[in-house]
């Protein structure tokens, strides 16, 4: 995939207006990964979580034995939680469609897009998201309070 072309899907899945500048700047430090077929592993449960994938197209799939594994798309960051703990990842994380066009996001790329006042909400946002979906599937519902 080309750097225009990354950048195009970079615009298309934030929901922000972001400078031509700084989606440059992100194409080029991050790492595109192209999975290209469903059950292809992004993190295997108990990989070091050095980065995390930004999904630009397609669907990944977090599995958690025993309870409905959650769904990522478009937009969507696949290993974040984990990466900004600086643990492990906690549960496999595969491809679920035939084709999955990916970022990888580093340490010195995620430092480099946090510099950025709107990418800063967003990363703040995807982290909220996160522990909301896993707060629904790992904790009962009788422990949850609203």
């Amino acid at each position: 995939m080309n750097l225009n072309t990354i950048k195009n899907r970079l615009q298309q899945i934030l929901p922000f207006e972001a400078s031509a500048l700084i989606l440059e700047e992100i194409a080029l430090q991050s790492s595109y990964i192209p999975f290209n077929g469903v059950g292809e592993h992004l993190f295997r449960k108990g990989d070091s979580a050095l980065g995390f994938y930004w999904i630009l197209s397609g669907e990944a799939e977090i599995i958690i034995p025993g309870k409905r594994s959650i769904r990522l798309k478009a937009g969507e960051m696949a290993g974040l939680d984990s990466f900004i703990e600086d643990d492990p990842i906690s549960f496999d994380i595969i491809s679920s469609s035939a084709i999955l066009d990916c970022l990888f996001i580093d340490r010195r790329c995620y430092n480099r897009m946090r510099e950025h006042s709107e990418f800063n909400r967003q990363m703040n946002h995807m982290v909220m998201s996160c522990l909301r979906n896993y707060r629904g599937l790992l904790i009962p519902e009788e422990k949850v309070y609203s």
